[in-house]
């Protein structure tokens, strides 16, 4: 029998690097500290709102098939490699 709530979605994430100007990290904290929220939190939603909004980068993904596709065969061939290397 189904539930009346839902699962909760589970999104995949992914470690990412970014070396900042020491004035935006600052900046960065303070947001946080404002927000009450982790730098995940502010730094996902940050971007989230500038790929919504920045109507030259939605022209441009219209027109440029997703780098989801190459990223995805770029795993399988890494994974498949250290496979073989094992």
């Amino acid at each position: 029998m189904p539930s009346y709530i839902p699962r909760q979605i589970r999104p995949v994430r992914e470690r990412i690097e970014a070396k900042l100007d020491r004035e935006l990290v600052l900046e960065l904290e303070q947001f946080c500290e404002y927000l009450e929220s982790d730098r995940d939190y502010v730094v996902a939603q940050a971007l989230s709102l500038v790929f919504r909004k920045d109507k030259g980068f939605l022209t441009w993904k219209e027109t440029h098939p997703t780098s989801q596709a190459r990223h995805e065969e770029a795993n399988r061939t890494q994974d498949s490699n250290a496979r073989g290397s094992k």
